[in-house]
């Protein structure tokens, strides 16, 4: 075993023994109906001059779906209240009810007790090594992600909010930038009903910063679908990640051929097809497609 396996074992094992010490005193002293997560949430409303759903989704690093069911939760309970943002009538600023900061001040009491619980068995030398230890942990792990916050991060699983951003994303860049009609969103949503085998997508600060997919088409041949990059996130080696992912799991999985279609327009998505060794098979009659004039090209790749 390497070092570095090593201390991932050891982070694991503490912060499976901080998560212990949190469902003990969450048990024993919080005797909360809120849980640490929605607590966290009405910390953010209560403390925050201008607070979004967003703006928590985002800082907490939480789902949007999970976050708006909170929301909902702390409305029902007449904790919460909404403004409509002026500048952004999508969006509404969050703000605690009087009956609301009566449960945030009882809980900020009941968090004050658990510091209190963990303490007072500890004598000084203890409390000041411990608080020593938090602030060294909190400066070398705050250090570490700042240093992280742009780097990519990619995952070979997908959930259906993930297949409603690629169509969002790819049909409002389709849309806007290349003015193809709404056929092609059509085209879009009967895509997924193919056999699909995986998909990646690429993120960053929790941002969809890219996808690609692989249909299963029988006798070991893979169809690369729907691959894109977000145009906020371009030039970052997020189209040469995501191609790479799927390359190297078709070769861990035994398929003979790649393949993908796509139209003579995709001047940078063909550069990238070239430069891993895809080539044109199949270039057909420019036809009407997508309410533009489009030449189809399939591209082959041999594993």
């Amino acid at each position: 075993m390497d070092k570095q396996e090593n201390l991932g074992i050891e982070f694991r094992r503490f912060n499976r023994f901080y998560t212990d010490v949190l469902g003990f005193l969450n048990e024993h002293i919080y005797d909360s109906p809120f849980s640490l997560s929605e607590t966290r949430i009405l910390y953010e409303i209560y403390n925050s001059k201008e607070c979004t759903a967003k703006n928590i989704q985002e800082k907490l690093n939480l789902d949007g779906g999970y976050v708006s069911r909170i929301i909902k939760k702390f409305e029902k309970e007449k904790m919460i209240y909404k403004v409509k943002c002026k500048e952004d009538g999508r969006n509404h600023l969050l703000f605690v009810t009087d009956h609301g900061k009566v449960i945030y001040k009882e809980l900020e009491k009941k968090a004050n007790e658990q510091v209190n619980f963990i303490l007072q068995n500890l004598d000084s030398n203890k409390r000041e090594k411990l608080i020593s230890s938090m602030t060294v942990i909190q400066e070398i792990l705050s250090d570490s992600l700042l240093k992280e916050d742009k780097s990519i991060s990619l995952r070979s699983y997908y959930i259906s909010e993930d297949i409603k951003i690629m169509i969002e994303q790819q049909w409002n860049y389709y849309r806007d930038v290349c003015q193809w009609d709404e056929s092609f969103l059509t085209y879009l949503h009967k895509t997924f009903d193919d056999e699909i085998e995986r998909i990646w997508i690429a993120e960053i600060e929790g941002h969809f910063a890219g996808c690609i997919g692989l249909v299963n088409t029988g006798n070991h041949v893979g169809q690369l679908r729907w691959f894109f990059v977000n145009p906020h996130f371009q030039n970052k080696g997020i189209g040469k990640l995501l191609i790479e992912s799927i390359i190297q799991y078709c070769k861990n999985h035994n398929y003979k051929k790649l393949i993908l279609w796509t139209v003579s327009d995709m001047g940078n998505a063909r550069v990238l097809y070239k430069k891993f060794g895809f080539e044109i098979t199949v270039e057909k009659e420019k036809t009407k497609l997508w309410g533009k004039e489009l030449v189809e090209e399939r591209w082959d790749l041999e594993i």
